[in-house]
């Protein structure tokens, strides 16, 4: 019974030895220890603070445009190459344009002289001018004036074929008959006295002048004859038509001299008063329409070339020369030279700081060492899936610099997502964890105080603590590769 006394006691003894042990190893460190004065030191900070998303993009113009000429025709010139830096306005290529300079020649021509005309119908007449109508006027009413006595004299030729020959006609007709066969009787009795004396009293000649004298008094007993036979014949149809054809004729000459007349009247009266307001808006008309087909021609000129819209870069070339174009199909490409963008992935755990408006520093690869200021413009609304992981497109506009940017460059970007002017700061190197959270060890005379904290967004190097600390603070940095939540100095 003894024994077994002893074994339940030797046993508690155990047991309480065993419990001291597990509550020792249980208790926390001591919050305070000798500091080691092998351990670096940081201070905390009041200071500017940033942090900042990092995503890689490529470069890409602001715009983008595809040129075509106006209107169709051979390529003759092409004054770029692609790559080259242009400026506005600036000539790229041009068409045949010998039959388009032709077309405004004669559209110029036509409204110089629509334009001479109407000078003309706005001006005065000069005195000299109006005594030039003056005196074409008189001419005028001359020529109806003839042109009715012509018409009277017709008319009376024409009653005289249609009367007849009176009697004293006939009577005088016949009267030539007999005055025609007596000079013929005088000149044949003539005749053969003379050519009965050839070789004594007269020559040949003049025997041949006898006859020559009866033949000619031959013939005008023939036609008074005739004459005679006519008027006993009385009116023949050819006579009284041949009569009517020159009645007609004589009226339609005082037909035209009257219509000549009417006109040289109506442009005297013109002369006198000036032009009519009708006239003139008529010629105004005129001139407008051949400057519409100035402008056109003109118009038309123009589009065999072909220019620049704005400042930019030849990107692509789509022709040669000697090449057929048509009209409205794109043949170069430019780009904007001026405005550029920056199109980025980022991931969808960073996405929902970035915000529009936040401030981007970009790094491009071509220019390392020159980085240049940006600011985010847009974000995608929908996710694209890339190997598993949702992605978000993040455009980020890149602010006017003097580098040679080209599109599709590849630039790395740091997106400014959070900044305070004055937040307290600690290194990041001075925080650590254990199991009651984050805590950091002040110096305090020369003991290392475990000291919780409350933090704030942080980047690389700081992070904002929001409670437990001040400026000014010390606090130990903790040995590389030291254990976390282990107290210095134990």
């Amino acid at each position: 019974m003894g024994k077994r006394w002893i074994w339940i006691v030797v046993a508690l003894l155990v047991l309480g030895a065993g419990g001291w042990l597990f509550v020792k190893g249980r208790t926390p460190a001591s919050s305070a220890s000798a500091v080691d004065p092998a351990l670096s030191t940081a201070e905390v900070v009041r200071a500017p603070f940033e942090s900042t998303i990092s995503a890689t993009g490529s470069v890409r113009s602001e715009r983008s445009q595809r040129l075509s000429f106006g209107t169709s025709g051979t390529v003759t010139e092409i004054l770029v190459r692609e790559l080259d830096t242009v400026t506005a306005g600036q000539v790229l290529a041009r068409l045949d344009d010998q039959d388009v300079r032709l077309n405004l020649a004669d559209a110029e021509a036509a409204l110089e002289i629509a334009q001479a005309q109407l000078v003309k119908a706005q001006a005065e007449k000069s005195d000299s001018e109006l005594a030039i109508i003056e005196a074409s006027l008189a001419s005028a009413q001359a020529a109806v004036d003839m042109a009715r006595a012509g018409v009277d004299a017709a008319r009376a030729n024409q009653q005289r074929v249609l009367a007849g020959p009176s009697a004293d006609e006939v009577r005088i007709a016949e009267r030539r008959v007999d005055d025609a066969k007596n000079a013929l009787w005088g000149a044949q009795a003539q005749r053969d006295a003379v050519c009965g004396q050839v070789g004594v009293m007269a020559s040949q000649a003049d025997c041949d002048a006898a006859n020559s004298r009866v033949k000619s008094g031959e013939i005008a007993v023939e036609i008074a004859t005739l004459e005679l036979q006519r008027m006993q014949a009385g009116v023949s149809a050819a006579d009284a038509a041949a009569a009517k054809a020159q009645v007609d004729q004589a009226l339609a000459q005082l037909a035209s001299a009257n219509a000549q007349l009417q006109r040289t009247q109506a442009e005297a009266e013109q002369a006198r008063q000036g032009a009519s307001e009708a006239d003139l808006s008529v010629v105004q008309a005129q001139v407008e329409q051949a400057q519409v087909r100035v402008d056109a021609a003109r118009a038309r000129l123009a589009d065999v070339e072909l220019r620049a819209p704005a400042d930019g870069i030849v990107a692509d070339i789509s022709l040669l020369v000697g090449d057929m174009v048509a009209a409205g199909n794109p043949v170069v490409t430019l780009i904007d030279s001026h405005a550029y963008h920056l199109l980025l992935s980022i991931d969808e755990t960073d996405i929902g700081q970035v915000t529009p408006g936040q401030e981007a520093t970009v790094t491009l690869d071509a220019y390392p060492s020159q980085p240049v200021l940006g600011t985010v413009s847009s974000i995608g609304a929908v996710g694209n899936n890339v190997q598993g992981i949702t992605m978000f497109d993040v455009r980020v506009n890149i602010d006017a610099t003097d580098l040679a940017l080209r599109p599709f460059m590849t630039a790395a970007v740091d997106i400014v997502v959070n900044r305070q002017e004055d937040a307290v700061l600690v290194p990041n190197r001075a925080l650590q964890r254990d199991a009651n959270g984050r805590f950091v060890q002040r110096i305090e005379g020369d003991q290392a105080v475990r000291v919780p904290v409350t933090l704030g967004a942080s980047n690389a190097e700081y992070t904002i603590v929001t409670e437990g600390l001040q400026p000014g603070d010390k606090l130990l940095l903790p040995r590389p590769g030291m254990s976390i939540g282990v107290p210095f100095g134990m």
